[in-house]
């Protein structure tokens, strides 16, 4: 049927499909993908309605009077002596990074927090709740 040459070619063209269909079903929930739950459409992807609204809370917690830029400036150590252990919103603001971090938000991640724009991921967030207050962003 197929010569070696050929085999080869269909068989690359095949995995090329392949790994496309997994990229975008990884940058798209494949919940939003198949119209399962309602999404909202941000900053180049789709986000499921439950995780846009977790990501919403993880970006109240950062931006807490400003406090993400403080915690990115922060080791976890000096966080926890900061707050006696106790839950803050220093803390929480911290924790929040990492959330945000994870999150499809589009902003520049770096290696190291303190190397991170706090106003790019402030940015990110309100462009976030502005999409999720638009119902044009919605999916039906």
């Amino acid at each position: 049927m197929f010569n070696s040459t050929t085999d080869r070619i269909f068989r690359g063209l095949v995995a090329a499909g392949l790994a496309t269909v997994a990229a975008h079903v990884s940058a798209a929930s494949i919940q939003c993908t198949f119209g399962m739950t309602r999404c909202i459409r941000s900053q180049g992807t789709e986000i499921p309605s439950k995780q846009a609204i977790e990501i919403l809370d993880r970006c109240s917690d950062f931006t807490y009077n400003d406090l993400g830029r403080v915690a990115l400036r922060m080791s976890y150590k000096q966080i926890d002596d900061r707050s006696g252990g106790n839950i803050t919103p220093l803390v929480k603001a911290w924790h929040a990074f990492g959330d945000l971090y994870d999150s499809p938000l589009t902003f520049e991640r770096k290696k190291k927090a303190e190397e991170t724009n706090y106003a790019e991921i402030k940015r990110s967030c309100q462009q976030l709740d502005r999409d999720f207050n638009d119902d044009t962003k919605w999916t039906k």
